[in-house]
Order: C-alpha cells, then sequence, then structure tokens
C-alpha cells in the first residue's frame, strides 16, 4: 500500500514521526546519497548498523517514503521537497 505523500505536509510528518531509529537512519541515507543501486545500498545500510535492509526499505516504500525503480532505490520527490523547505526535520 503507498500512501500519497502529496495530502499535506502534517500527513507527512505524522508518518516520518511514526518510523523507528533505523527507518530514519535509511531515510537520512537516501537524504545524502538521493538514488542508490540495490545491492549497494544493502551493503552500506548494513555498514551504517542497519540489522535488516530488505525490511526497513520495504516499509520505506509502503509508505511512499522511498520508490523502487529498475534495480534501484529513490527517495521519493515529495519527501525531498519537504526537507528542502524545512517541512520535516530528521
Amino acid at each position: 500500500m503507498v500512501l500519497p505523500l502529496t495530502q499535506s505536509k502534517d500527513a507527512l510528518s505524522n508518518i516520518i514521526q511514526n518510523l523507528t531509529e533505523e527507518d530514519i537512519a535509511v531515510l537520512k541515507y537516501f537524504l545524502r546519497y538521493r538514488s542508490v543501486g540495490e545491492i549497494l545500498a544493502s551493503r552500506e545500510l548494513r555498514t551504517i548498523g542497519i540489522k535488516n535492509p530488505s525490511k526497513a526499505l520495504a516499509k520505506l516504500i509502503s509508505l511512499g517514503l522511498i520508490k523502487r525503480g529498475i534495480g534501484c532505490f529513490t527517495i521519493s520527490r515529495e519527501v525531498l521537497e519537504a526537507y528542502r523547505r524545512g517541512e520535516i526535520k530528521l
């Protein structure tokens, strides 16, 4: 289930407030690197302490915070724009 993030900044803020520390670490990783190949993302997330990168990524994809492309993961445009505008803090 992918939630439409275009609703409001409050909806996005509420989603982010309910994330675990690991989920936030993954989101911060993608705010920094934007788009990363699947294999590299999995390896690097493990090195920063994410125990199960696949599970964390699946959760963030289901929430619409991360998009899955062909062989890569990318932070969603809505999250990136809200972060740049200062509407969300991590």
